[in-house]
């Protein structure tokens, strides 16, 4: 029988450390669910599995392991969270933010909302350009940018999820433009939703936020309310999220593990497709 949800990260080399205090911040809050990674190392607290060799460079293998290894898991939901987040409390009702829904992605601002020629990713994108790839890849709805730290799938729509991404990373390519996954896996969010608006950051505050201003960048959040930044807009919100993903935070520096010792830590391997 499956349980309701577990959270997973993909967290090799010196992101195990991140993991390590991410999933120690859950369990002082009170957090009992469980946490699933990839990785060449122990992490304490996490169910553990081997991590392949993949190029990480547009971050697509997290569709790669979604479908090939995580998938196998017998839950319903998976809750991708990023190394470097932080938990203050349990978040109540996690899955409330999925609505009808059979999947949720933070997303944060409506393109129409901004600049035309505002850049607004990675690859020097302006607004008008991603709302042209989402809209030829077939969204209808007003086209949204997201925050791809926290996001939420359920099990029977993870092939579907995938489809999606890689159906948008044609499109993109078509067009001149690389395939990578923040944009693929906004478009497949944006496509599964009825309304996207009901996935935006501002309708959950109590749930998920990044602090792309750095507010927590030399200490711990504390679980008092503090101003979120739009990292798009720069507007700010003051809110108390129960999870918090800290870009700021960079990760240490840790010496590999020698064989021997990967084989008696990692406790499982993920099945492969």
């Amino acid at each position: 029988m499956r349980q309701r949800y577990c959270y997973w990260s993909v967290c090799d080399g010196p992101y195990a450390a991140l993991m390590e205090q991410c999933v120690a911040s859950a369990r002082r809050a009170g957090v009992c669910k469980e946490f699933h990674v990839l990785t060449d190392r122990p992490v304490e607290g996490c169910e553990c599995y081997d991590a392949q060799t993949l190029d990480k460079a547009d971050g697509l293998f997290k569709l790669v392991y979604l479908k090939a290894g995580i998938s196998k898991l017998l839950f319903d939901y998976f809750v991708w969270i990023d190394a470097d987040s932080w938990f203050t409390r349990s978040p109540w009702d996690l899955l409330g933010c999925l609505g009808k829904a059979p999947m949720h992605l933070t997303l944060a601002t409506p393109v129409s909302a901004l600049p035309q020629d505002q850049r607004v990713h990675e690859d020097g994108w302006t607004a008008e350009q991603y709302r042209e790839r989402m809209m030829k890849a077939g969204v209808f709805n007003p086209v949204y940018l997201s925050v791809p730290s926290f996001w939420i799938v359920h099990h029977d729509v993870i092939d579907r999820v995938c489809d999606l991404a890689q159906h948008f990373g044609r499109t993109a390519k078509q067009e001149g433009f690389r395939y990578e996954f923040n944009a693929a896996i906004s478009y497949a969010a944006q496509m599964l939703c009825g309304d996207p608006a009901e996935h935006c950051w501002n309708r959950r505050p109590d749930l998920w936020a990044s602090d792309d201003a750095g507010y927590f960048k030399d200490r711990n959040p504390d679980g008092s309310a503090w101003p979120v930044k739009n990292a798009f807009t720069e507007e700010e919100t003051l809110a108390n999220p129960a999870i918090i993903h800290l870009p700021h935070r960079k990760p240490q520096t840790i010496p590999v593990p020698t064989p021997a010792s990967e084989s008696e830590t990692v406790s499982a391997t993920v099945p492969q497709a």
